[in-house]
């Protein structure tokens, strides 16, 4: 049981960390893309940097439920999967 404990302190330690980095990375990206304004490709350092436009074509589940409820309800399929979480 020793073991174990040490285990979540070292998940919840991490989790930190990451949560501390993945914020750091995401300033930096801020940083970068504001550099950039509307360029869509920087080589900087031997590195290519590109931020492109895409375009994107998704279906809206929210729009078609209120449209055709009954419909909706046939292709509703019901998943299974378990959580895990350390507070």
């Amino acid at each position: 049981m020793d073991n174990i404990t040490k285990q979540v302190n070292d998940y919840k330690s991490l989790k930190t960390t990451i949560k501390d980095l993945e914020q750091r990375l995401k300033a930096i990206e801020g940083e970068i893309k504001n550099y950039m304004g509307d360029e869509e490709e920087l080589i900087v350092g031997g590195n290519t940097v590109r931020w492109k436009r895409i375009v994107l074509n998704k279906f809206d589940v929210t729009e078609f439920n209120a449209q055709h409820p009954v419909l909706y309800e046939q292709f509703l399929k019901q998943s299974e999967s378990r959580r895990f979480t350390v507070t």
